[in-house]
């Protein structure tokens, strides 16, 4: 069992902060360039998601500040990415459609589920996003198809507006959906989710439901946990470190009023599930440890080659944006990772639809399931 091929589908979700703050040159561009350096070091690649929402709202309002700055630092990042044969795809947060500026502070809107915006919104945003994604992309000499998207805030219910939409675009692949994950100030509901590891061909109508037409494939996130000694140990540490860190000592964000920076409907994506697996989650890399790296990659590593499924798919979301005092972690991991794994590769989104094409990945359609 040991032996059967794994694949890592390493995705970043290229952004600042879901509240608005943030400086692309701090949260995006620098940890990107540091980023890309590490996996390069262990010839491993990554699929990174860039929100295109925030260029557009950089784009609508110029003058303010820096904003032409940080619009054109956002391109840098995709032209640097692509150089260094790296993969990027589309990314949108939805609280940037209607966002505004008053007093001086960039305040988004609560609608953090593209699936909350109006209809004319959802696809203005998307065909806007996507358009100016794919025109950056064609000044690189080093270019990718242009076949995936990732939900902001993990968020795409309902899916009916955008659905025609992707098909039209060419978008094959979503990620996003996860199963069990509820969160009603998004109106977002993927408990009834009927695959949790598996990708699967969506219903129009239902992005939780496996349909019977080989159109748009969802890749669930992969679900991890820690047991109550892993969690007693992570909680310490968030407490600690949150303890020890102040958010004026981070130039972007400095002051900037708490009622922005508290801004989070998310903030209870993660709960208590079971005894048996207290904190279940996605498998992610943004600023935890070491050792949190390591045995949630291990559960989520087990759990995929126990799966029935003949490929096995791990999809491991992170966010640079969560990187700038964890470097040293995220190196460790990811040699931890090419050393100890010898059956897994790395794999882009490209590849993923590569392996659908040529029968290699086959997702669940009704008449599987």
């Amino acid at each position: 069992m040991k032996d059967e091929k794994v694949y890592i589908l390493l995705e970043d979700d290229t952004e600042i902060f879901g509240n608005g703050t943030g400086h692309i040159m701090y949260r995006m561009y620098l940890p990107v360039v540091r980023y890309v350096e590490i996996l390069k070091t262990y010839n491993a690649r990554s699929t990174f998601y860039i929100d295109m929402a925030h260029w557009l709202f950089l784009r609508d309002n110029p003058e303010f500040e820096d904003f032409s700055l940080q619009a054109d630092l956002i391109e840098k990042t995709i032209l640097h990415l692509l150089e260094n044969k790296m993969e990027v795809q589309l990314h949108l947060h939805s609280q940037w459609a209607n966002a505004k500026i008053e007093n001086g502070n960039v305040r988004v809107t609560e609608k953090w589920n593209i699936g909350q915006l109006a209809e004319d919104d959802q696809k203005r945003l998307f065909l806007e996003g996507s358009k100016r994604l794919q025109e950056v992309i064609a000044t690189s000499e080093n270019q990718n198809s242009f076949n995936s998207f990732k939900a902001g805030s993990w968020g795409l219910q309902p899916f009916e507006a955008l659905y025609d939409e992707f098909k039209e675009k060419g978008v094959k692949i979503v990620l996003g959906p996860t199963k069990g994950l509820k969160l009603s100030a998004l109106d977002l509901d993927y408990t009834s989710m009927e695959s949790e590891i598996t990708p699967y061909y969506c219903r129009k109508d239902d992005i939780n439901r496996i349909g019977d037409k080989k159109e748009i494939a969802i890749i669930p996130m992969t679900p991890t946990y820690l047991n109550w000694i892993d969690l007693i140990r992570y909680v310490w540490h968030v407490k600690f470190h949150g303890f020890m860190e102040r958010h004026d000592k981070d130039m972007d964000i400095y002051g900037v009023p708490d009622e922005i920076l508290n801004m989070n409907p998310v903030a209870n994506r993660d709960s208590i599930h079971s005894l048996r697996m207290p904190y279940k989650t996605n498998l992610k890399m943004n600023k935890q440890p070491y050792w949190y790296l390591k045995k949630t990659f291990k559960r989520a590593y087990n759990m995929v080659l126990k799966n029935d499924f003949e490929y096995k798919l791990i999809v491991l979301e992170t966010h640079t944006k969560d990187f700038k005092n964890v470097f040293d972690d995220i190196d460790r991991f990811i040699g931890y990772l090419t050393k100890n794994y010898e059956n897994i590769e790395f794999i882009t989104t490209s590849d993923l639809l590569r392996h659908i094409n040529e029968g290699e990945l086959k997702p669940l359609l009704k008449s599987d399931s």
